[in-house]
């Protein structure tokens, strides 16, 4: 019964340490990868050239087995935009160039809608 209950104290005290080791590295994460966007915005440069430094801090910060996806990325950079309007209120006029607006043509002879920027959205936030 001993070895039991010391068994369940050390899984539960292994999974409480890894847990907010993890939750602790990436709220940090969190907060530098949104920095480095709204810093960069505000000082002149492109939505291009900013996102690429955020994403790369956001997935590089991040430890574990899986790396973030860019569309997790822009959502944090969004929730924690939102979340914290006073800290960031000159970067909230960014937030829509995360995420592209899909520009579709008029129906052609096949009756099959077509998207102009297909390539580059899918291509804005590969890997």
């Amino acid at each position: 019964m001993l070895k039991r209950k010391n068994l369940f104290l050390a899984t539960v005290s292994s999974l409480a340490f890894i847990t907010s080791t993890v939750v602790g590295s990436f709220a940090n994460a969190s907060a530098q990868g949104v920095d480095i966007y709204c810093v960069m915005r505000n000082g002149g440069n492109d939505h291009e050239s900013s996102w690429k430094a955020a994403y790369t801090a956001l997935k590089n910060e991040r430890s574990g087995l899986f790396k973030i996806s860019p569309k997790q990325a822009a959502t944090i950079i969004v929730q924690q935009v939102v979340g914290s309007p006073d800290r960031y209120q000159d970067c909230i006029q960014y937030l829509g160039e995360l995420y592209p607006k899909n520009i579709k043509e008029p129906k052609n002879n096949n009756k099959e809608k077509i998207n102009r920027n297909k390539g580059y959205i899918e291509d804005r936030y590969s890997y």
